[in-house]
């Protein structure tokens, strides 16, 4: 691995979920993003001169049904990395895969050629899926839960050979891949052992999947303290399995304007009076563990839903927002993702802003001014 996503001194921020319309927010407002290429073409240009460390998309390949269908216009993970690593410098560029629909031969092809464009810049978001109607554009159905994972383990134990570099042909007959014969790649990827590896999983069983595979895990918080509870307890399970634990990075999202009660105001009229209800009643649906929650977690959990995919809210002016970033890294966390509105028009403030002050708190190196 390379660059400053694995500098254990700077706090890591990079943009998370806009290869899809409407990004990470459930709303009906006209100003949600559009996701057309020409836009996310400059929002990678600007997040790469003004000194973000990562994007990460997430994989869709159906929309969600609500007030109007959310997330259908979308991308592909793999090849979008490719075409803007072509055009960034700096900054890292992940791929979200789904194990049970992506073949890890392919995987290892798709990305070490984009770890060779990229000069070492590709990272991998290991996903096992759970959206059934996701599944069945594939004639697949998610599998149990605690089946998946080690399917997860077959499919990385696969793909991390192979992209790592080999020469010499070897089979592979496990549970989830029988029979895979003669399996061969070169040349490998820049970064060595492998690209970057990230992991969202919050099970017990994905949890043990990440320590063995991942280089840093993303989680939700509910309040700072719970991160850091989070964290502690991470440190420890990675301990007793003998293993470095991974780097833990917050999922956040931004409302930044000028006074408080400008950001205050515009997150309301997003996230709550413009708040797409009928897709927020899918989306819990079918995430099983979000429906089982008393109604008070769940009307709390929608709001953020609705504003940012369940993030941590940073809500406020610019100033509010680098005190709370640096509360999170003094919490212990290593980054965050971050999502906003509109990727294009509610970044200038963050590359601008934000980042610098971050730089002149000690949380972060040098950042170039973007737009």
């Amino acid at each position: 691995m390379s660059g400053k996503m694995t500098d254990p001194t700077t706090f890591k921020l990079g943009l998370f979920g806009y290869l899809h319309e409407g990004g990470n927010c459930f709303t009906t407002v006209p100003e949600r993003w559009p996701a057309d290429w020409a836009s996310i073409e400059r929002m990678a240009r600007m997040a790469d001169r003004g000194g973000l460390d990562f994007l990460i998309p997430i994989a869709r390949w159906k929309g969600v049904p609500g007030a109007m269908m959310q997330r259908l216009h979308s991308f592909d993970t793999l090849t979008h990395a490719a075409a803007l690593g072509a055009i960034t410098e700096q900054i890292h560029i992940i791929s979200t895969v789904h194990t049970p629909i992506i073949h890890p031969v392919v995987a290892a092809k798709a990305m070490t050629t984009i770890d060779h464009v990229t000069n070492g810049r590709c990272g991998l978001n290991i996903v096992c899926g759970w959206n059934v109607d996701d599944f069945e554009m594939f004639g697949l159905h998610p599998l149990p839960h605690k089946v998946r994972y080690a399917q997860a383990q077959e499919w990385y134990d696969i793909w991390s050979r192979l992209v790592a570099g080999a020469p010499e042909p070897f089979d592979y007959d496990g549970e989830h891949f029988e029979g895979l014969k003669r399996l061969s790649a070169l040349p490998g990827s820049v970064q060595k052992p492998h690209p970057l590896v990230i992991c969202a999983a919050a099970s017990p069983e994905g949890r043990d999947f990440a320590l063995r595979t991942s280089d840093v895990l993303f989680t939700l918080i509910d309040e700072l303290d719970n991160g850091s509870a989070q964290i502690h307890q991470i440190s420890e399970k990675a301990a007793e399995m003998g293993r470095s634990a991974p780097e833990v990075f917050a999922v956040s999202y931004v409302v930044c304007r000028p006074t408080r009660s400008e950001a205050e105001e515009f997150h309301a009229y997003y996230a709550e009076e413009n708040a797409d209800q009928g897709a927020l009643d899918y989306y819990f649906k079918g995430r099983s563990g979000l429906a089982s929650l008393p109604s008070e977690d769940q009307a709390k959990l929608r709001l953020r839903f609705a504003a940012g995919n369940g993030g941590y809210p940073l809500v406020g002016t610019p100033d509010d927002i680098v005190e709370q970033i640096v509360a999170m890294s003094e919490a212990g966390f290593g980054g965050a993702s971050i999502t906003v509105l509109n990727f294009e028009k509610d970044l200038p403030p963050i590359v601008n802003e934000i980042l610098p002050a971050l730089q002149k708190a000690g949380i972060r190196g040098n950042t170039a001014s973007a737009a």
